[in-house]
């Protein structure tokens, strides 16, 4: 299980929205202070965005805001917003596999997988924010 760019640079750029800071950020800043391409993070924001973790100001003046306390933001949701869903293996999306009855291994892909969404089910962009 790979996370992409994608990923890395969401969170990055979420944790620049600091919930405390009452004025929207600009992704032109985020660009700037991170590294990464504008063009890219615009991709991702409108991700974001759809899935109602940020919102924006237009205009001047504007930028991104969360949509929700950061305390209500878990990882999962991030990840599975900017690369969906994670370890879709068939079987463990519940699709019938011609092995299910004598594989081994599917009890693995089982288990990663509730454990995987749990974890980062538990994790908090507030958290990362700190």
């Amino acid at each position: 299980m790979n996370f992409s760019t994608k990923t890395e640079y969401g969170l990055r750029a979420l944790v620049k929205l600091d919930p405390k800071v009452k004025s929207p950020v600009s992704l032109a800043q985020i660009a700037r202070s991170e590294s990464i391409s504008l063009a890219y993070l615009e991709r991702l924001f409108v991700l974001l965005k759809k899935a109602k973790i940020v919102r924006a100001d237009l205009g001047v003046g504007g930028g991104y805001y969360l949509a929700r306390p950061a305390k209500d933001i878990s990882v999962l949701e991030i990840v599975e917003v900017l690369e969906g869903k994670i370890l879709s293996y068939a079987c463990v999306k519940g699709k019938v596999c011609a092995h299910s009855a004598s594989c081994k291994v599917h009890p693995v892909w089982q288990k990663l997988y509730k454990e995987v969404r749990q974890t980062l089910g538990k994790m908090k962009l507030i958290n990362i924010m700190k």
